[in-house]
């Protein structure tokens, strides 16, 4: 057993003796938050949390088919555990937006086409590090993934020669995505850079700068520092760049139907939460070019 998997044991058995004896609640509530607890220690580096951090969960969790009921208490939990963490001096304060499951989750601000490109093209196929970030962003974008899949993805699931990606999303569903051209030419010029660099024996796509796996924490720091490089206003994490695809394909006249097969949602009333976007850009466009607005 490792020592960050025994910490993580230990503070987790803290956190349910807490919920015990300080908090006095029944056993199966006990056991709820701490399987909530788990969850989220296995997303979240506790050492970067931050707000979007934390609306970027929420989000994820709200792709769940559970019941509104168990959304709320697993809001609840991770609210208690933040805390919990707080008092015992393990992290710092973390702002967390206030979230009603029984309404639509509200959802980063959408960054728009000429945004995302200056964010890929910051980025040049001089270095190994470099040419893995412009590939990452495009890919994040292009494909509408999770990071969870991003950071999972193998290069044998890329097949650039039929234009298509086979993702992993949640509970082990698999899905194809296609690739579209930009990011071929991207994940090519990428994938021949790692591999003349380096004798890899790893499968995984996107490595560290030590040629480990790639852990989100390093995907979160990516989207956020070209943001403030690029001197973006808006504070960006990944989900963003997944939520501005499902708008700007819904806005492009794609169906929801099409747009719940490409983000993997196992139900359309997830993928009606991205219309919101689409319903103001709407409104503008009929104000603007309708004879009768």
């Amino acid at each position: 057993m490792t020592h960050q998997k025994l910490e993580i044991e230990e503070l987790i058995t803290s956190f349910q003796e807490f919920l015990i004896y300080e908090k006095g609640l029944s056993k199966n509530t006990v056991e709820a938050y701490k399987s909530d607890a788990i969850k989220f220690t296995h997303y979240a580096d506790l050492n970067n949390l931050n707000k979007n951090v934390m609306t970027s969960y929420f989000l994820e969790l709200s792709e769940f088919n559970y019941s509104i009921d168990s959304k709320q208490r697993m809001y609840s939990s991770i609210k208690q555990y933040l805390n919990f963490l707080e008092v015992n001096g393990i992290i710092n304060h973390v702002e967390i937006e206030d979230i009603q499951f029984k309404s639509a989750l509200k959802l980063p601000d959408v960054l728009n086409v000429s945004e995302i490109n200056k964010m890929i093209n910051f980025y040049k196929h001089d270095s190994f590090l470099n040419s893995r970030n412009r590939t990452i962003l495009d890919f994040l974008y292009s494909t509408g993934s999770r990071v969870s899949e991003v950071i999972n993805v193998n290069l044998s699931d890329i097949d650039t020669k039929d234009s298509f990606v086979r993702l992993e999303g949640k509970g082990s569903k698999q899905r194809i995505v296609p690739l579209g051209s930009l990011l071929i030419d991207n994940l090519i010029d990428y994938i021949n850079i790692r591999d003349s660099n380096m004798n890899l024996e790893s499968n995984r796509l996107f490595l560290s700068k030590s040629f480990k796996k790639l852990d989100r924490t390093a995907v979160f720091r990516l989207i956020k520092s070209t943001g403030v490089k690029l001197g973006f206003s808006k504070d960006l994490h990944p989900h963003i760049l997944r939520h501005s695809a499902a708008t700007h394909m819904l806005e492009g006249g794609c169906d929801l139907r099409t747009v719940q097969e490409f983000l993997g949602h196992s139900s359309v009333s997830t993928t009606q939460i991205y219309t919101k976007v689409t319903k103001e850009f709407l409104e503008e466009a009929f104000t603007e070019s309708h004879p009768r607005s």
